[in-house]
């Protein structure tokens, strides 16, 4: 990459085979966020639906920052990390329904003429990993400013990264409040159309161990807490705890590959063990099932990756017809273990925003920014809009409003003309 300077802040891809090491940039060796860890970008490696190249972000002549590029050259890659697939698809990310009248006829004329519009559209790259998460890693020791500094370059840094992959779509995914509104200064300056993306539940759980966990919550909160922990344990429930790379056993397996064909999700039993082993092999010594058994059987179960103070989840499973086992199993039983095993904080992911809530985690937005190229960029600009409007209703809804970021206010919300160059 022939290095374009972003305010004393340069990016290079690295050549493709090539990844950043823990060794090398003490960013990725055990960080607080899972998603930021190097293991969980070998991880991410694995898959057959991406190819994954690395930014690496320099100033005053020292590694800075690095982060995963998720390059999709055809259609069929990951809904979540797939740039044109995720602007103008309904699904967790984008609730036509939610729209006014006038905007869901336009929306359905948009994702109409979107959807012979999208292979124009590739090659694409994702700035973002698996997890859901933007997936930058700082260098310890960088201030506040600093690491904002960084953020604020990665829009012209991934233009250029997409210039220099040949890349028609560009995306950088999941941003945080935190960092959002300097990104979102940069981004639009470079020709991106922000969306909403949704929010992430995120529980803090108080105390050292359950009693005072319990203590701690609302009147309303220990009452339901109660009740559903007592129809769990009354429906012949047991929760059984398991870590390390053991705990991903062929129960595990088999109960996820009856989940995704319930609700229809693309993949066998082939790719879900695919997964699990990689889980495993990269990962192992992080891995926490918490289980749901019934006469000996095991009927359901997440699947948490665990830094020393925080569990991430990464998925679930659960056998059909078994009442009451996902709420209680995921959000209660696992901050009964979490509390009495030093565990201060529960990253639950997007969706399902009113169990959530009500059961006390806190919503935090997660951003996006995408710019297209060619024929149709406009369209996909105004399906963006109307997707982000959609998901900043449904947090509305849920009490739970997301601050728009700069140029997704009232004032500043028609599409802007292709910049990118």
């Amino acid at each position: 990459m022939t290095a374009i300077d972003v305010d004393g802040i340069t990016g290079h891809v690295l050549p493709r085979g090539a990844r950043p090491t823990a060794a090398d940039f003490a960013g990725i060796a055990d960080p607080d966020t899972i998603w930021e860890d190097a293991r969980w970008w070998r991880f991410t490696e694995r898959t057959d639906l991406h190819e994954v190249r690395y930014l690496e972000v320099r100033a005053d002549g020292r590694t800075v920052a690095v982060a995963p590029l998720l390059f999709t050259a055809r259609p069929g890659g990951l809904l979540f990390y797939d740039p044109p697939r995720l602007a103008g698809t309904a699904g967790p990310m984008a609730e036509p329904e939610l729209l006014d009248h006038p905007d869901r006829l336009r929306w359905a004329e948009l994702t109409e003429a979107l959807s012979g519009a999208r292979e124009d559209q590739y090659p694409s790259l994702a700035l973002a990993t698996f997890g859901n998460h933007h997936g930058v890693a700082h260098a310890p020791g960088r201030s506040h400013d600093q690491r904002r500094a960084v953020m604020a370059a990665l829009p012209d840094l991934l233009h250029q990264a997409g210039d220099e992959l040949g890349c028609r779509s560009v995306a950088l995914l999941y941003v945080g409040a935190s960092d959002a509104e300097e990104v979102d200064g940069s981004a639009s300056g470079a020709g991106y159309t922000a969306a909403l993306l949704g929010a992430e539940g995120v529980q803090d759980l108080s105390g050292h161990s359950w009693a005072e966990y319990v203590a701690s919550l609302s009147k309303r909160r220990r009452v339901r807490l109660r009740k559903e922990v007592a129809d769990y344990t009354e429906a012949g429930l047991r929760t059984v705890v398991r870590w390390g790379p053991a705990a991903i056993d062929d129960d595990v397996v088999a109960l996820q590959v009856a989940h995704r064909a319930k609700y229809g999700l693309p993949g066998g039993e082939d790719r879900v063990r695919r997964d699990f082993d990689a889980v495993r092999e990269e990962l192992g010594d992080s891995c926490v099932v918490l289980g749901a058994e019934l006469d000996g059987r095991l009927v359901g179960f997440v699947l948490y990756l665990r830094t020393p103070d925080t569990l991430f989840a990464r998925t679930a499973g659960f056998a059909p017809g078994i009442r009451g086992c996902y709420l209680t199993l995921t959000y209660h039983e696992t901050a009964h273990w979490a509390v009495e095993h030093g565990i201060r904080r529960v990253h639950y992911g997007l969706a399902a925003y009113e169990a959530k809530i009500a059961r006390g985690c806190e919503l935090r937005p997660r951003w996006g920014w995408f710019a297209f190229r060619g024929e149709g960029a406009d369209k996909y600009r105004e399906a963006l809009t109307l997707q982000s409007r959609s998901i900043e209703r449904r947090l509305d809804l849920v009490g739970a409003p997301a601050v728009p970021v700069p140029s997704r206010r009232p004032a500043a919300t028609e599409p802007k003309a292709e910049q990118w160059n």
